[in-house]
Parts: C-alpha cells; structure tokens; sequence
C-alpha cells in the first residue's frame, strides 16, 4: 500500500500532467481517476498574476486542497499563498482586482469541494505564530490578570498550554480544540461551555482593501459559533487576550481531563471535519444524530463516526459529494424523527 506521501505526489503529478507531451486543453479535457479518486474537470488562470513575484512568502499552483484540510477531502487552489508578514498581505489584497481571496486555518471544521477554489488561498499556518509574553496588571476587581498578543496562526491548543505555564486561566476547555487563533476568533470557537469571544480584547486584521486594522471587543459581536466583524473580508493576523491568574495545578488537571475525554469520545485517528453541526438549544447534534439511528451510516466512502455522531470521517477516499449527500441526509432524518432542523457548523468551501 502507497503511503500519505506517495499518494499525494501521484496525485498532484496526474492532475498536473506533463506540460512537454500534453497541451494544456487536451490535458483539462480528459478526467483521471487516480487511486480511486476522481479528478475532475475545472477552468484555472492560465496567466499568474505578475505581482505574486512581489510575494516574500511561498507560492503554490493548483495546490491540492486535501493536504490542508483535516478530513483529507478538497480539490486544488488557483492560487495557494503561504506569505511571510504583514506585507505580503497587503499585497495580495490591494493587487488581486477581482479574484476571490480565501482564507484558510488548520482546514477543520472545513469541507472543500472537489472541483477546488477559484480564486486565492491564504494560509498563515507556517507564519503569525508568535506569542508575546503575558503582561500582567492588577484588574478593578483586584484580581491579578495578563494580556497575551498572539498570531492568528497560533494552534489553540498549544496557546490554551501556553497560557497554562503562566497559571492563566480561562482557556483550558479549548485545549482540545484543533484549530487555529484565527479560525477561533472568526467562528467564536468553544468547548465544554467555554468559548473565545469573552476573553478577547482586541483583534488585528488586514482589510479586504489591504489596510491594518486593529478592532476592540466591543466592534465584534460574538455569538454562538460565529462573530460579526464591522465589514467582510480581509484576515485575522493577531488578537490580544485577557486572562485571570489562577491555580497552575487546577489549570493542568482540567486540561488533562479535557485531552483525556476527548481522546476517549471523538475519532481522532481517522481523517474526521470536527464537529458538523451546531448543538441546538438545551441539547447536542451528536445524541440527535444518534438518536436517529445514523450513526455509522455511510455514503460513499464519508461516515457518521461510531465513537461521536456529530462527526463525519473519511473511510478511504470520500470525496465532497459523499460529505455533502450524508450531511443532506442527517438533516432530513434527524428533523423527521426529532422535528429539529439541524444548522451546519462546518464551513463549505469551492464550487
């Protein structure tokens, strides 16, 4: 059996070709399916924008969406942009004209369709990872708290261990969560009753018009699973945190506990899309969609997971359209047994 790697190559090489033997209509014209997976027929920009040489970051073409996705599903980028700064930033946004700009975490909670994304794809997961070091001060309550200024592409689980090292508490629910401190901040992430928008202070961004913003709490309106920023567009590259001392001991026990149930109650070792649905009020998708008799019903190659409903997971080589038809499918079930009308939480992403 090939490996990840060896799988992915191949991959990329067929849907790429050889530019000495095919010309690039014939090549666009003939579907392959390459270990069971179909690549399909899409339009590309057959002209690079002369402005991405300006880039001091990595740029990637036709990038397989799969490799940066947590469910292991999703067709190629236009355009896939690892910049290195603020700069690089600006750039993209003041120079695309009309192209689409995507921005794009650690791809969980995020489906990808097969035909891929028009468009450019900005990923600050090997950039805007630092975080500065706790500023501490006295509160009107007289309690001892710290602010923390961290990149958006911080993983949520190493800062919630982060802040642990300080005995900063308030964050050690979200440990588990696999995301990014972008993705967070843009969806209002949460975990066991904790979410968070509370503990944002300020949030800095790169407009959709290229410029820096830096944005209060009190501009965000944060919600369940979601936050409403002043206009669309642009990207998250930084937030500051306010967080309470607390018992350093405590702090690592709760993280302990968390790790340890969520290591025991969600499918972790297969290629899954986190959490696919909103809880409802007063209940939880996962017990909805288990209460429905669909967990480990299958389409395709896309599963409901036996260790957690509320996940699909990837058995093989599933492709969008399985995910999209289960998704479809949970809906109409769990409204018909429950009268409950399931929201989507994962993100659909390409056409």
């Amino acid at each position: 059996m090939l490996s990840e790697s060896w799988k992915r190559k191949l991959i990329n090489f067929t849907h790429s070709g050889v530019e000495q033997r095919f010309p690039l209509r014939t090549r666009l014209e003939l579907p392959k399916t390459v270990l069971g997976r179909k690549l399909r027929l899409r339009k590309i920009m057959t002209d690079p924008f002369p402005w991405l040489t300006k880039i001091k970051g990595e740029v990637q073409r036709d990038e397989l969406m799969m490799a940066h996705t947590s469910i292991r599903i999703g067709g190629p980028a236009d355009f896939f942009i690892l910049p290195k700064d603020v700069q690089d930033l600006q750039t993209i946004y003041r120079q695309r004209g009309e192209t689409p700009v995507h921005a794009l975490g650690e791809g969980t909670n995020l489906l990808v369709k097969d035909k891929g994304i028009r468009g450019i794809v900005i990923s600050l997961k090997d950039s805007f990872r630092s975080i500065h070091p706790p500023t501490f001060k006295q509160s009107s309550a007289k309690k001892e708290t710290a602010t923390l200024r961290v990149g958006a592409g911080v993983k949520l689980s190493y800062l919630a261990k982060y802040a642990a090292r300080y005995s900063l508490t308030g964050i050690e629910n979200l440990v588990g969560i696999p995301g990014s401190l972008g993705g967070a901040v843009i969806m209002n992430a949460g975990a066991e009753g904790t979410e968070i928008g509370p503990f944002v202070r300020s949030v800095t961004r790169v407009t959709a018009m290229g410029e820096v913003e830096v944005l209060t709490a009190e501009e965000i309106k944060f919600s369940y699973r979601k936050s409403v920023f002043p206009s669309e567009g642009g990207i998250v590259v930084e937030a500051e945190l306010e967080l309470e001392k607390g018992d350093m001991e405590i702090i690592h026990k709760t993280m302990n506990s968390h790790l340890a149930q969520r290591s025991s109650k969600q499918p972790l070792t297969v290629p899954n899309s986190g959490s696919i649905f909103k809880n409802p009020p007063n209940d939880s998708a996962g017990r909805l969609i288990e209460s429905a008799g669909l967990k480990g019903y299958s389409i395709g190659q896309a599963g409901v997971s036996i260790k957690h409903a509320n996940f699909i997971v990837n058995k093989g080589d599933a492709n969008a359209e399985d995910v999209l038809a289960l998704i479809a499918h949970i809906q109409t079930v769990v409204e018909e047994k429950s009268g409950v009308k399931l929201e989507r939480e994962i993100v659909v992403m390409g056409g």
